[in-house]
């Protein structure tokens, strides 16, 4: 599961499955999704962050210290898909003058709360040590005389512990004329070993390319065997809540 603060809590595939014709009517309305879902995460991280405060019994700024630790359940994901389409459609409906539309932002909105109650009762899954998504590493291309490949990539750094974060946006390795390229990152979290590298052909190919953490500051290169074809693909999961904070009690895992 990927930290609250680490990307977008959800994502246009979320929101369709929801609303199947939702790209389509973007497209086609002025008013842009992506500043929605902008507004729906502020929206949330400010709910979260007050309930936390609630009911976790830190301090203010503890708790908003809590919310870097705060990772991304299935309730939580609902939630910002709902209130998504819910701001979305207010928009579209002040825009047309459409009762269509306003029924859909009230029905969206309605789900939204729904979904927040949901979240609030199962609790809020919080990690005792947070791992930040992993940056794009930088890429050195030299001349060469490998063979011929054009390679994706991501990253996700690992920490002592073992456990993994966020995947890092995916990277292009451009080898087409034989090239050799290396991987590096310069500086790493406090606690974090290290990054482990996937690479594939296309985004839904990526396997475990480099599997021992590289540290910071040293440079990996990419090897002709590299991707092997019978490495594990990619798992896009990352740290499980060590607790979750509820109502009125935590509930350990």
């Amino acid at each position: 599961m990927a930290l609250i603060k680490d990307q977008p809590i959800s994502c246009l595939t979320d929101w369709m499955a929801f609303d199947s014709k939702l790209s389509i009517l973007s497209e086609q309305e002025s008013t842009s999704i992506e500043s929605k879902s902008r507004l729906a995460q502020n929206e949330i991280e400010t709910q979260v962050t007050s309930f936390l405060l609630r009911q976790s019994g830190l301090s203010e700024s503890a708790s908003r210290q809590l919310l870097d630790k705060v990772v991304v359940t299935e309730p939580l994901s609902r939630w910002h898909s709902l209130l998504t389409l819910s701001l979305f459609y207010v928009d579209v409906a002040s825009m047309q003058n459409s009762a269509l539309h306003r029924e859909q932002a009230k029905y969206y909105e309605a789900k939204a709360k729904e979904a927040s109650d949901q979240l609030f009762e199962v609790g809020v899954g919080v990690v005792y040590q947070p791992i930040a998504k992993a940056p794009v590493p930088l890429v050195v291309i030299s001349a060469g005389s490998n063979p011929s490949r054009f390679l994706r990539g991501r990253i996700r750094l690992v920490d002592i512990d073992g456990a993994v974060g966020t995947l890092s946006e995916e990277f292009l390795v451009d080898m087409t004329s034989g090239e050799t390229a290396e991987l590096s990152v310069d500086s790493l979290p406090p606690r974090v070993l290290g990054w482990i590298l996937f690479l594939g052909e296309s985004s839904e190919s990526l396997r475990e390319s480099i599997i021992s953490p590289v540290p910071a500051g040293t440079a990996r290169s990419i090897t002709p065997d590299m991707p092997n074809p019978a490495a594990p693909l990619v798992r896009k999961s990352a740290q499980s809540p060590d607790r979750f904070i509820r109502y009125t009690t935590e509930l350990w895992r």
